[in-house]
């Protein structure tokens, strides 16, 4: 994965809690039980999903995630959800952007670099962005520079050979947009809709 520095692997973070926070106002009012392009996962799965990663990205910023002790989110009103997803997120704005940036951070018994989980934090969050929005209605791809800077983390965190075991094929031509290539990377279908089977 590339070397970013801190305030650069920070603003990509940033640059995609702001871009999910937008997409996920249309999910105030869908219903729970929308299909996603998560397989096995509805809307309302997937937003609990957002809940407790932001929590842990959270946690993160303190320098250590201790995995027991993560929230685990009751009930399923797309309304309530979107408003605790939307407040981790600012609640991780808050820290990572505050708090000295670098050095290791404690994930139950593994030590990982700050930044480069900062850079990991930021494809979760973009990529669970454009599951809740193509879940409600027709998604826009992330932006093409976010998708750009994204690309060599998603590389480096599902490295080819896990491909089988983790995703299906990433069926898009090599010459695709930076985003589409990401959505791909990552076991989605960048053409994905609701009436359409999920492929991962």
């Amino acid at each position: 994965m590339p070397t970013l520095s801190a305030p650069r692997a920070l603003a990509v973070l940033d640059a995609a809690v702001v871009w999910t926070h937008d997409r996920l106002q249309a999910a105030r009012t869908a219903d729970a039980g929308l299909p996603t392009p998560c397989a096995g996962w509805d809307l309302g799965d997937l937003l609990v999903h957002m809940e407790d990663s932001l929590a842990a990205l959270a946690e993160a910023a303190l320098g250590r995630v201790a995995l027991d002790a993560l929230p685990s989110t009751v009930g399923r009103d797309p309304a309530v959800l979107v408003e605790r997803v939307v407040r981790r997120a600012c609640d991780l704005r808050a820290r990572w952007q505050v708090l000295p940036a670098g050095g290791p951070v404690e994930v139950d018994v593994l030590a990982l670099d700050r930044d480069t989980l900062a850079l990991v934090g930021a494809l979760e969050v973009t990529v669970h962005g454009w599951d809740v929005a193509a879940a409600v209605g027709p998604a826009p791809r992330p932006p093409e520079d976010l998708a750009a800077r994204l690309l060599p983390v998603a590389r480096h965190a599902v490295p080819e050979g896990e491909r089988g075991r983790r995703f299906g094929p990433a069926m898009v031509p090599a010459d695709s947009s930076a985003a589409a290539r990401l959505l791909a990377h990552v076991g989605r279908d960048p053409g994905w809709s609701a009436g359409a089977p999920p492929r991962s």
